[in-house]
C-alpha cells in the first residue's frame, strides 16, 4: 500500500514538473460572438456572384476577409501576409487592394462584400466545390486585433 501511494506521488510530481513546461498564458478562451455570418450560412450552396453579409456588434472598424486561406496571426499587419521576396515589398502602399483580390484577400469597413469569384476547388471527379471565408478583425493601421476569427464553410454551385 505504501509502494503504491509513493509510486502514485511521484507520478504526479512528474507531470506536474513536465506540464508546467506548458503555459497558456496570452491566450483568450472567451468565446467572441462580435460577428455572425448571415450569408452564406454554415454549409450552404451558393452561385456566383453572391453577396457576403456579416453582422456585427460591438465594433466599429475594418474587415479582413479571407476566402480558402489563413489570416495572418494576431497583432501582425497585412504586410505579413506578403512573402519577403516580393516585389510587392518596393511599394509603399504594400500590400494594396489589388494584391490582395489577387489572393482572395478584401478589407472592408462594410458588413458585406460581393463575391464575384473564387477559384475552382472541385477535383477531377465533381466533388462539391467547397469554400470556407474567414473574418477578422483589424484596427486603422491593417494589423489585426485579437485572436477571434469568424468562418464559414460553403459550397459554390457551377453547373455546366
Amino acid at each position: 500500500m505504501r509502494i503504491t501511494r509513493r509510486v502514485t506521488n511521484v507520478a504526479v510530481a512528474a507531470v506536474l514538473v513536465v506540464s508546467s513546461a506548458c503555459t497558456t498564458k496570452g491566450l483568450s478562451f472567451v468565446q467572441d460572438d462580435r460577428i455572425d455570418i448571415l450569408n452564406p450560412t454554415e454549409n450552404a450552396t451558393v452561385g456566383l456572384p453572391f453577396e457576403l453579409e456579416w453582422r456585427a456588434r460591438d465594433f466599429d472598424g475594418y474587415y479582413a476577409v479571407f476566402f480558402d486561406r489563413s489570416p495572418m496571426k494576431p497583432g501582425k499587419s497585412l504586410l505579413s501576409l506578403v512573402a519577403r521576396n516580393d516585389p510587392c515589398r518596393a511599394e509603399d502602399d504594400c500590400p494594396d487592394a489589388e494584391w490582395l483580390a489577387a489572393r482572395h484577400v478584401y478589407v472592408t469597413d462594410r458588413t458585406s462584400l460581393r463575391v464575384e469569384l473564387l477559384p475552382e476547388l472541385r477535383d477531377n471527379n465533381r466533388s462539391k466545390d467547397r469554400h470556407q471565408v474567414t473574418i477578422v478583425l483589424l484596427d486603422e493601421t491593417g494589423h489585426r486585433i485579437g485572436e477571434s476569427a469568424f468562418t464559414n464553410e460553403f459550397i459554390i454551385d457551377r453547373r455546366d
